[in-house]
């Protein structure tokens, strides 16, 4: 579906609203919130949305939005709106202005508020759904980098946060975590968390891991049959992970850099395009009614 397509199915609330529960984003049922009667969806031009829930007992008739208990619920904006932002944001179509402009925001803010909300979901679907690479006979290369963030105001480089990663050149899948040091007692966890039993793990610092790690480097080797090999030493060594540093920064740059508080929400979005970059109107919205399933 192009963006011409998706405008046309939009235009009637009849279209916004069988795409929203063609997609799960709206419920096709509900029940009164009041007595538990069943409700039934009707007409009612007064609102936004076009329609309402009313309970159907007759001491009751109690309405509902059809907002209620999903994740358009505390949004003013229209819901075709909302869709479209999705669209231009899943197929990163739009700076925040043409965003603006695409589809009728007054508010930078809004847009601003929108791409968050975003991005949380793609880190909520890590959160639920914990991605492992590697595995028995494939290769994982693993690396810190610095990311920074340039202050407009006095021109510096405020404080740099290390992120550590980790990338199979195989399923071209990796990882990506901020974290407040590169201590073998913070990475060797992580190393645990994402990558799987039996893989062999490119890295320049691995006999720093093996001398700091004490029992975590060893439950990784003998337990967990992670194969350490030193990069420097290895004779063909991919560095693979270093294009994922570069793609990541150049996202990283396009924002003009964020909000350390922030950050952790970028890696999950950029993980995201990652993993499901083939099918993003599709994927974002999958991923949207599993965060806010409908009742």
């Amino acid at each position: 579906m192009n963006f011409t397509m998706l405008h046309e199915q939009l235009r009637t609330s009849d279209g916004v609203l069988n795409f929203c529960q063609e997609h799960k984003l709206l419920a096709t049922s509900k029940k009164c919130v009041t007595c538990g009667t069943i409700c039934n969806l009707v007409t009612r031009e007064d609102t936004s949305d076009g329609f309402t829930w009313r309970c159907t007992a007759s001491i009751c008739q109690r309405r509902l939005s059809i907002r209620t208990g999903t994740f358009f619920a505390k949004s003013k904006l229209a819901m075709a709106c909302i869709i479209k932002i999705i669209y231009l944001w899943a197929f990163e179509r739009a700076s925040k202005k043409d965003l603006q402009r695409e589809c009728g925001v007054k508010s930078a803010h809004t847009i601003a508020d929108w791409k968050k909300f975003l991005r949380d979901i793609c880190q909520d679907h890590f959160v639920r759904n914990p991605r492992q690479i590697g595995g028995p006979g494939r290769t994982v290369e693993i690396g810190e980098t610095l990311f920074n963030r340039r202050k407009y105001n006095v021109g510096r480089i405020s404080e740099p946060v290390w992120v550590f990663g980790g990338y199979d050149p195989t399923e071209k899948e990796g990882f990506l975590v901020s974290v407040p040091n590169r201590n073998a007692e913070t990475l060797l966890p992580l190393i645990k968390k994402y990558i799987l039993p039996g893989s062999t793990v490119v890295s320049d610092c691995w006999k720093e891991y093996s001398k700091g790690g004490g029992e975590g480097y060893r439950d990784l080797t003998v337990n967990h049959q992670v194969h350490f090999v030193d990069a420097q030493t290895k004779a063909t060594p991919t560095h693979v992970v270093a294009v994922m540093w570069k793609a990541a920064k150049q996202r990283h740059k396009i924002e003009c850099g964020t909000k350390r508080e922030l950050l952790d929400t970028y890696l999950s979005e950029f993980m995201w395009r990652q993993t499901f970059g083939g099918n993003p109107f599709v994927s974002i919205l999958t991923h949207i009614a599993e965060s806010y399933p409908v009742n």
